[in-house]
């Protein structure tokens, strides 16, 4: 599960924001690398990040898997649940760099600046629908990446061929195709057209001054429409403190609640932490939902005090 979205202040700061619900067994938690670290993937050799990193993620083995990160060039990126659509090669290609869908987000922060770079690199890469280390499955992801430009765009592998389109909605869920997720929106909006554009804006808008409720639930159509009119039917805030407390009151609106019932289930799905990755003053905000307890990380303070150490932050 999960849901993303992209936000741009007045003075366009640049945010991302997500819930993280995906099932798992051990905990995430916000994790800092520094430039140099060196970094693993599935097939390819070690190799060291030209950035730092801070993101969170979950620690298996000693191997850092990443659900959402920033670097210090500005880059962002989000991996979300994305079941029954994504097409992966079965075996590594020979003269591609070839990585797991769990290798994905170290690899982009740990390498390039920008949205445009990371389209510039797509075409040598393969995507190998094969376990990542210690891990038993395949997972199904699609990505929202977006950086201080203000470009929010999604990489979602429904062919062997990768390419990133643009979100104009800079709304990211699950399952299905960001397409499908569009029409459904002006479907609920009461609009006969394919397209997310200024007649979507301008009903969402409407739709917030009615005071009418958003959709509720767990189903990731949902989420996705409460976001998106959450996201376009109001002002942009005009302060990052602003955009901070506007994104996760739109976070809150989506969380799954935990089932103490169901909590030891393998495949509960219950929103573990919201996140806020501001790429312009490199702060994350991070909120376990165990105790909602923020903490406030700032990205140029860890590279001051560990310029060459990892750090990993407890997860509430």
């Amino acid at each position: 599960m999960c849901t993303s979205l992209t936000l741009q202040t007045q003075s366009q700061h640049q945010l991302l924001a997500r819930t993280m619900d995906f099932p798992t067994t051990s905990p995430w938690q916000p994790i800092y690398l520094p430039a140099g670290e060196t970094l693993r993937t599935r097939f390819q050799s070690n190799y060291s990040a030209k950035f730092a990193i801070l993101g969170s993620g979950r620690l298996i083995d000693g191997y850092r898997l990443m659900g959402d990160g920033f670097n210090t060039a500005g880059l962002a990126v989000a991996e979300l649940y994305f079941p029954n659509r994504t097409v992966y090669h079965k075996v590594p290609v020979p003269r591609k760099l070839n990585l797991t869908p769990q290798d994905i987000i170290l690899w982009l922060l740990g390498n390039y600046r920008s949205v445009a770079e990371v389209q510039t690199a797509l075409p040598k890469i393969a995507l190998i629908g094969d376990v990542w280390f210690r891990e038993n499955k395949v997972y199904p992801f699609h990505w929202i990446i977006t950086d201080q430009t203000g470009a929010t765009m999604v990489l979602e592998p429904t062919s062997l061929t990768l390419s990133l389109k643009p979100d104009a909605t800079q709304v990211l869920t699950n399952t299905p195709e960001l397409e499908n997720h569009i029409a459904r929106l002006n479907r609920f909006l009461k609009l006969d057209q394919p397209d997310f554009n200024e007649v979507t804006i301008q009903r969402s808008r409407a739709y917030i001054a009615s005071d009418q409720a958003l959709p509720t639930g767990p189903v990731p159509t949902n989420r996705f429409i409460s976001a998106a009119i959450n996201r376009w039917g109001h002002d942009l805030p005009t302060t990052d403190s602003n955009a901070v407390a506007t994104l996760f009151n739109t976070l809150d609106q989506v969380v799954i609640p935990r089932d103490p019932e169901k909590v030891k289930r393998s495949n509960h799905n219950y929103t573990h932490y919201e996140s806020i990755l501001s790429l312009t003053d490199q702060t994350y905000y991070y909120k376990a939902m165990t105790n909602n307890r923020l903490q406030t990380i700032s990205l140029p303070d860890l590279v001051e005090k560990f310029p060459k150490t990892p750090f990993i932050f407890p997860n509430d």
